[in-house]
């Protein structure tokens, strides 16, 4: 039989495929290394990657910019990793409906100065935005702190195209911004960690950058201060586009000292902001902050930067786990606690950031080993993920309601369970 490598070089640009010793390195998941590396560079070659997996019975892994490669288990096979970053390309942009559709391996940032020359922006801030690709967020339902005021990628997402296993390609949604018609098959790639397709574009809609920002840094002696105040902020009129809780390792992570703070964001025209500034200034004084500080331009930019880039996990040690939590808003501040108390049990510091009132937590541990880490995930509330690179740990949450069903979808969209075997939640399938 022809090998992989070799058959992928007939389909697709010879250049695109490899399997040297050090590409393959480059590309371990958990330590496993693939047989070859394909990079295609349009729809038409990705389709062509696709037949041949199915063809050959090789078990892919999508890759695009890396950044999220750590969440998830460990594959029970790797033959194939399909890279999507020659998939770079703005595919179509219509300013004036506020539209555009853009391939799966254009990073964030790349996106981001695109729409800036326009006075747009797609209102999403991943950690890593540099090196993470359109397709990998919405592989990995990724978040950042603005979704308070721009929710998620579920609510930007208007359309998607993805090639199946076998070559087969499917398109959901459009480039119309109200798209009800029929069923929203684009929502079952959000979150599906690679197991349904590779994203191959996707469409999105788009907002005006704002006029004016304002964000405020928030210092308090206690969480319960800081969560009062955020309780207050909640039951007002006011519309914060960010409102994150940091722990004092967070605070640490971010060059600043203190036992705990919330930043705090406002976006608009000028004079909103500066109402939303002078109001949540007052709220935070009422519940105790010790010190208010307010940040300007690129300070706020390059801080809220940091923020987002403390949930990344892409350079965990070998003693740390990144560990996402969710639960309902009015519990974060028990789950942190909980978290807080847990680590320091088993010797470890726990640095936290929290979009409080969404209910997402991500806190990071260290150091840990494996046994301690297995007995802190199973005491701890709504954990979603863990990323690490210790062995024999728990790398997801219980499994969620529906996983019958999930299991039938899985099957009906890769029935020889090819495509990242064995590495989403337990339950949904190994690998044949």
């Amino acid at each position: 039989m022809t090998s992989l490598a070799d058959a992928l070089r007939a389909a697709i640009a010879p250049d695109a495929v490899q399997d040297d010793e050090a590409t393959l390195a480059t590309f371990r998941v958990h330590g496993m290394s693939p047989r070859c590396v394909a990079t295609p560079g349009n729809l038409e070659e990705l389709q062509a990657v696709m037949r041949i997996a199915v063809e050959q019975r090789a078990a892919v892994a999508p890759w695009g910019g890396g950044t999220q490669q750590l969440i998830g288990a460990p594959p029970v096979r790797l033959d194939l990793v399909v890279r999507t970053t020659r998939l770079n390309r703005v595919l179509a942009h219509v300013p004036d409906d506020l539209t555009i559709s853009v391939e799966a391996g254009m990073t964030c940032g790349a996106l981001r100065d695109h729409l800036a020359r326009h006075g747009q922006m797609l209102a999403l801030d991943p950690p890593l935005p540099e090196r993470a690709t359109i397709g990998g967020l919405i592989a990995t339902a990724t978040d950042g702190p603005r979704r308070l005021g721009y929710g998620t990628l579920r609510d930007i997402l208007i359309g998607i195209t993805v090639v199946e296993a076998g070559g087969r390609v499917s398109r959901g949604g459009g480039m119309v911004v109200k798209n009800v018609s029929g069923f929203d098959m684009m929502k079952l790639y959000l979150g599906s960690f690679g197991t349904l397709a590779v994203i191959a574009s996707a469409n999105f809609k788009l907002l005006p950058v704002p006029r004016a920002s304002g964000t405020l840094l928030c210092w308090f002696s206690r969480a319960a201060q800081a969560f009062a105040a955020l309780d207050e902020l909640d039951g007002t009129q006011l519309t914060p586009t960010a409102a994150e809780f940091l722990n004092s390792g967070a605070l640490a992570a971010l060059g600043r000292s203190g036992a705990c703070g919330v930043a705090l964001a406002a976006e608009g025209l000028a004079g909103a902001v500066e109402r939303h500034v002078t109001d949540m200034t007052a709220i935070v004084q009422r519940h105790g902050a010790t010190e208010t500080q307010r940040l300007h331009g690129d300070e706020a930019a390059a801080f809220w930067s940091a923020v987002a880039d403390l949930s990344r996990t892409t350079d965990a040690g070998d003693d740390e786990a990144l560990v996402k939590l969710v639960v309902l808003p009015a519990d974060v501040a028990e789950a942190i606690a909980c978290v807080e108390t847990q680590a320091a049990q088993i010797g470890a510091a726990a640095t936290i950031n929290a979009r409080a009132l969404h209910g997402v937590v991500y806190a990071r541990i260290r150091p840990v080993s494996s046994a301690r880490l297995s007995a802190l995930i199973a005491s701890l509330p709504g954990v979603q993920w863990v990323a690490t690179i210790l062995p024999a740990t728990p790398r997801w949450g219980p499994p969620p309601a529906g996983i019958e069903l999930m299991q039938r979808i899985r099957e009906e969209f890769d029935p020889s369970g090819l495509l990242n075997p064995g590495r989403f939640v337990p339950g949904l399938g190994t690998g044949h």
